[in-house]
């Protein structure tokens, strides 16, 4: 007997071809994050902030839906899980 085959969620491409511009190949740097809400979007302000003098700029500002937002807490949670599987010590995981 075989396996049921999954179905992606409504909405989600089965294929999705992503375009990186040359100019944002390295990325940018944050070190803290302003996270906001309204009725009908959540907003993450991407900070670079210089402790030092009090001060930081804004690197990054993204919007996004509340589904969306469910759905980058599952990867972010899903990506960490792996990566502390990898790199961090037995004692310093949370494996419950």
């Amino acid at each position: 007997m075989s396996e049921p085959e999954t179905q992606p969620e409504p909405g989600t491409p089965t294929h999705l071809s992503i375009n990186l511009p040359p100019e944002q190949f390295g990325g940018v740097w944050a070190n803290f994050a302003i996270v906001s809400h309204s009725e009908f979007e959540f907003t993450i302000d991407f900070v670079r902030a210089d402790y030092g003098r009090g001060q930081g700029q804004v690197t990054a500002r993204v919007n996004l839906s509340p589904l969306f937002v469910t759905q980058l807490l599952d990867a972010l949670q899903s990506n960490w899980n792996s990566y502390a599987q990898k790199a961090l010590p037995k004692e310093a995981r949370d494996e419950s």
